[in-house]
């Protein structure tokens, strides 16, 4: 069955109700239309059957999971500082990580108002470590809980792997990465993933949209990334600068700077996107209708 985000959003998951009774975990949610709902249309990643129920829903082959989904319980290793407001969480699980570079968990903890989804920024290992970049949200009652309190003797739930947008590792094509806030993690996943591969014909761009300067992270963070040289292939852009700030680099919103910076023939590049909805659906609207990029050369997820 479709999906995507996982947070009512994108609607990809819509499906019909025929019979019986279903509560939505929100009210109003932005992936259904007015017109959807006059028609009986749900999502099915906020609902909640409350008897037996029919439904009628359009199935794609492409979401069977290549690894399928599985629950266990993990322990805090680390939390680090990315930025003053992103931090990268290590969690060890028992058992390997089984995950493809892209994909991301539903991370559940005692507090938390339900699972919340987060990306890996490392790639599978038989170690059991799970390590997540996660941003503060301002009240936000799961970002409390991991940036304020003591998680010594906490036991994580974490259930995983989703999404598509992972690796396509049977492509050669030069590969782009685009990533804005937290969005940041699944992308320095690709390109561990990347690294991991025998052979590549060229070497992947990231490209970082940061609202302010303070949001940069620092590029001593990828000198760990085999392969990878920050000063060639990491390209922070400032939607806000800071006149007080040092910052150098370009300025505006990252799409506006990708239609001047990126190489005319765009269709034979693989795209990675991950971020806020209006940054991700900025950029797939350029390179779809502007740059005529194929739809299967992008995979892309959006964080609400």
């Amino acid at each position: 069955m479709p999906y995507e985000c996982n947070a009512g959003g994108c609607g990809s998951c819509k499906y019909e109700l025929i019979d019986g009774e279903v509560v939505s975990d929100i009210e109003n949610p932005q992936g259904l239309r007015r017109n959807d709902i006059r028609k009986g249309i749900r999502l099915a990643c906020i609902s909640r059957p409350m008897s037996d129920c029919t439904i009628a829903a359009r199935l794609d082959d492409t979401y069977v999971p290549q690894i399928r989904p599985e629950k266990r319980t993990a322990v805090l290793l680390s939390r680090v500082p990315l930025t003053h407001d992103l931090w990268e969480f290590s969690l060890r699980a028992d058992g390997p990580a089984d995950f493809l570079p892209g994909q991301y968990a539903k991370v559940s903890a005692p507090g938390f108002n339900g699972p919340r989804s987060y990306s890996m920024s490392n790639t599978a290992n038989e170690d059991g470590i799970w390590q997540f970049q996660i941003k503060r949200v301002p009240g936000g009652s799961a970002t409390s809980i991991l940036f304020d309190s003591n998680l010594d003797e906490v036991k994580f739930g974490i259930d995983a792997p989703y999404s598509i947008a992972h690796l396509d590792t049977e492509s050669d094509r030069p590969v782009v990465c685009i990533a804005g806030g937290s969005g940041l993690a699944p992308m320095v996943s690709i390109l561990r993933g990347l690294s991991e591969l025998p052979s590549r014909n060229s070497p992947p761009m990231l490209y970082y949209g940061a609202r302010t300067p303070a949001d940069i992270v620092d590029p001593a963070y990828f000198t760990n990334l085999s392969g990878f040289d920050p000063g060639r292939q990491y390209l922070p852009v400032v939607s806000e600068p800071d006149d007080s700030s040092s910052h150098t680099g370009p300025t505006g919103f990252i799409h506006e700077y990708l239609a001047t910076e990126l190489p005319k023939d765009c269709a034979e590049i693989d795209f990675y996107l991950a971020g806020p909805p209006p940054m991700v659906d900025a950029v797939r609207r350029h390179l779809v209708l502007d740059r005529k990029v194929p739809i299967d050369h992008l995979h892309y997820d959006r964080f609400f």
